[in-house]
């Protein structure tokens, strides 16, 4: 019964405010950052041609389909934003799991992490197109991060820096 209290009482301590979205970040890292390697820019057209788009429109399908295929040419500069976005989130993606190595390693560094994330969802939540809440997918997104991200992040930041 011992042994149950205290692997209970290690998965309810503050620590897992902090790893429990780091490690969901992580996950989310890598699936998504391989999907956008490996399937590139067109499946990224066609995924804002298809949330975009009136569903019953066929003509408009088509016309999608053919406005994603005017991309094809590799000097089109849709192609250099696309590189430099991608940059971007190479960065994320070696920055990240590097923290979390860290972080793992020298206790220390939590604090300022959490810090770090938590101002990265505010800024998620003041993107342009983060509260449109006629897209499901965008809802459930802000939501996520208001009620899972900015309590744990947050929650560990403000608790390790003003009340431990």
């Amino acid at each position: 019964v011992e042994s149950i209290n205290n692997i209970m009482g290690s998965m309810l301590s503050t620590e897992t405010l902090f790893w429990a979205p780091l490690g969901m970040d992580l996950l989310l890292l890598a699936t998504t950052y391989s999907y956008c390697r490996f399937s590139g820019l067109e499946w990224y057209l066609k995924s804002v041609n298809q949330h975009s788009s009136d569903p019953s429109s066929n003509s408009k399908k088509d016309d999608d389909d053919n406005h994603v295929n005017s991309f094809n040419d590799e000097k089109h500069p849709i192609h250099s934003v696309w590189d430099l976005a991608m940059i971007a989130y190479s960065a994320y993606g070696c920055l990240l799991p590097w923290a979390a190595y860290v972080c793992y390693y020298d206790a220390s560094h939590r604090t300022s992490c959490a810090w770090a994330m938590t101002m990265l969802m505010f800024h998620k939540m003041m993107s342009k197109g983060a509260w449109n809440w006629e897209d499901a997918g965008q809802k459930s997104k802000i939501m996520t991060v208001i009620v899972f991200y900015l309590p744990t992040y947050g929650g560990y930041a403000v608790y390790n820096t003003f009340f431990k």
